[in-house]
């Protein structure tokens, strides 16, 4: 049994969502890079452990871990919708 999608749902609207998504994603993508490595540069000047490292990477993912879902709810949508109109 196939979900039914909303009847405002079109695949141009889903498109633009997300590819919306997919910037906001490349986004924080460069934003996370950019905060390892003043962690990385801090580390080393200010002798701090390792540990700083893991800290960065579960603080950006609870930020960003809504938009990250976001996206790949979009992308399942994109692929279902584009499987249903190819047939």
């Amino acid at each position: 049994m196939a979900a039914t999608l909303p009847e405002n749902e079109t695949l141009a609207s889903v498109e633009a969502a997300y590819r919306q998504a997919f910037w906001k994603i490349i986004g924080h993508t460069v934003f996370f890079v950019a905060c390892c490595a003043v962690a990385i540069f801090a580390r080393r000047i200010f002798k701090m452990p390792p540990a700083l490292l893991t800290v960065a990477f579960f603080v950006a993912l609870a930020l960003f871990g809504g938009d990250l879902w976001r996206f790949i709810t979009c992308r399942r949508r994109l692929e279902r919708l584009r499987a249903e109109n190819s047939n």
